[in-house]
């Protein structure tokens, strides 16, 4: 019981912490309206921070496929080997060119 006592006057609080009713924008203009100054200025920042994460991201995943290119490249050279259209040392140069 307590506790739902609390709950209550702490979700009452904003509510009575305003009497008046409307008086809280009432003078924004002597000192309590810099957020309204430097709020777009934060959602700037934090665009900023979300599209510079995202480009980060793009870039990182956009490098993993080089991988996956020399894993290609040697199933490539392993068909050809296998096929016989080069000869053991002409496979085991490019094999460990690739590999490095």
């Amino acid at each position: 019981m307590k506790r739902l006592a609390l709950v209550v006057v702490m979700l009452a609080t904003p509510a009575m912490a305003d009497p008046e009713e409307y008086g809280h924008m009432m003078g924004w203009s002597y000192g309590h309206g810099y957020g309204m100054i430097f709020g777009p200025v934060l959602w700037l920042i934090v665009l900023g921070l979300v599209v510079a994460g995202v480009i980060w991201l793009v870039r990182r995943l956009d490098t993993q496929p080089l991988h996956r290119g020399s894993s290609a490249a040697i199933a490539e050279l392993d068909m050809r080997f296998a096929r016989g259209e080069i000869d053991a040392d002409e496979y085991a140069s490019r094999k460990k060119l690739l590999s490095s």
